[in-house]
């Protein structure tokens, strides 16, 4: 779910009102650019923020055939005007240079004209011009060094998602309505109550599902407690948790390792069946669903364990994890990509700043682990050291220490971005551990996200 301010011309409905779930008033602008809390909407004078909700579908066989078929014609269409763009750029026949967003629109247009692609007329004419709108952005990110050179799409690989415009998309009762598609079932849970912008149909494995993006009006923070946790991450323990009095464990799901030797089954049946034929498909679709299946698993155990943590606690304070030098690592990195870290801390991120809590991620290098809960000891702590033992006579579990550690982290480095005091100057062991002043204008790189703030996430 993706929280932003509203671009400039877009109008709230209210609920229960004709355009609220369909059709309403368009954005008097082309650009959309990301404003300030100050900008409200016209109607109610309340900030306006995006919501995004992921429902699945659930089409019949003529409705899947025509998702299937417009997902190949855009295929085409971008195979074919992204080979157009590159002969004017280097043919006989081109200009020259490279053609702009207006002609990858025009040249996706006339071949609908065209008699041997007249077939093409049949695809929404909104999905098409948003496959032009990102077939220009791919090259400008390509220019702009931001990513590599786009690519020919194949058939054999991720197909691209269908744009359905808002103004024919309505909701009632279990059932959506598609431009071009009509009345399809869907399942999803509450639908955010705001004007829909737009959505976008795509397949994963075998699943249909649909991602629609609604302006809404901010809603009002949930929080009233002022319990404070620390979290602690891990691999063996996905998150332990302390909120001064008790550790709540998360465990880990161990979605890959539990399926791993089913995958190498399913990976084996799929590279022995012969390329092109209909068994090996068969095959490969069946390892698609085992790798939805891992990854669901993986999603539902984060989803859970973020919604209770939001829902009880104030303020949150979780360690700042490198998980991509993480990944590097040739010994932990299935590991650390299987327990799925950064999308629980993306996940509760969200999911705080909706509630209304305070996060404060502790600097990199706190030593969590290493330094004693109950004298403040630092010690050396390598990670096949599960248990702490201090000549303090402490002795506990390293990720319950860490949890406790963080749950006192703003009592000893303090939050108002001075720097602190280590134990070395006050008289005890030094950790080590500076706390970086963080500036409060930009969201995207605060350290710390309240209630009167709007995140990107």
């Amino acid at each position: 779910m993706e929280y932003l301010p509203a671009p400039t011309g877009h109008s709230l409905t209210e609920p229960g009102s004709p355009g609220a779930y369909g059709r309403g008033k368009q954005c008097g602008g082309t650009a959309c650019p990301s404003l300030p809390r100050e900008n409200c909407d016209r109607v109610s004078d309340r900030a306006v923020i995006h919501r995004g909700v992921v429902m699945r579908l659930y089409p019949n066989r003529a409705q899947a055939a025509a998702l299937r078929r417009w997902q190949g014609g855009l295929r085409y269409l971008w195979n074919h005007t992204w080979a157009w763009c590159r002969s004017q750029r280097t043919g006989i026949d081109g200009a020259g240079k490279w053609p702009g967003r207006a002609e990858i629109r025009a040249r996706m247009v006339e071949l609908k004209r065209q008699p041997e692609t007249a077939w093409i007329a049949a695809i929404p004419a909104h999905a098409v011009l948003a496959l032009a709108e990102d077939l220009h952005r791919a090259m400008r990110n390509w220019f702009d060094k931001r990513a590599r050179m786009p690519k020919f799409r194949s058939k054999h690989h991720r197909q691209f998602s269908v744009y359905a415009v808002n103004q024919s998309t309505t909701w009632s009762h279990g059932i959506v309505k598609l431009p071009k598609l009509g009345a399809v079932r869907y399942r999803a849970g509450s639908l955010p109550k705001g004007r829909l912008l737009f959505s976008r149909i795509y397949r994963v494995a075998d699943k249909w599902h649909m991602t629609s993006v609604f302006a809404c009006s901010e809603v009002e923070p949930t929080c009233a407690s002022a319990t404070r946790v620390g979290i602690d991450m891990g691999l063996k323990t996905l998150a332990t948790v302390f909120d001064g009095e008790h550790v709540t464990s998360i465990e880990n799901p161990k979605a890959l390792r539990e399926h791993e030797l089913q995958l190498r089954r399913y990976q084996r049946r799929v590279s022995r069946r012969k390329p092109g034929s209909h068994r090996r498909e068969r095959a490969r679709r069946a390892l698609g669903r085992l790798h939805q299946r891992i990854a669901n698993i993986r999603r539902d155990v984060a989803h859970k364990a973020t919604s209770m943590i939001a829902a009880k606690a104030g303020t949150i304070v979780v360690e700042t994890l490198n998980v991509r030098g993480m990944l590097k690592g040739r010994n932990l990195a299935k590991s650390v990509a299987d327990a799925g870290m950064a999308d629980f801390l993306r996940m509760l991120r969200y999911k705080a700043t909706c509630a209304g809590c305070t996060i404060i991620e502790a600097d990199r290098w706190f030593p969590s682990s290493k330094t004693c809960s109950a004298c403040g000891a630092l010690r050396d702590m390598p990670l096949r050291a599960r248990w702490l033992s201090c000549v303090c006579g402490n002795e506990m579990d390293r990720d319950e220490n860490a949890a406790r550690n963080l749950f006192a982290y703003r009592e000893e480095l303090g939050n108002a971005g001075a720097t602190p005091k280590t134990r070395g100057e006050s008289g005890d062991q030094a950790i080590g551990a500076i706390r970086r002043s963080v500036p409060d204008t930009e969201p995207r790189m605060s350290k710390r996200i309240t209630r009167d703030r709007l995140c990107v996430t």
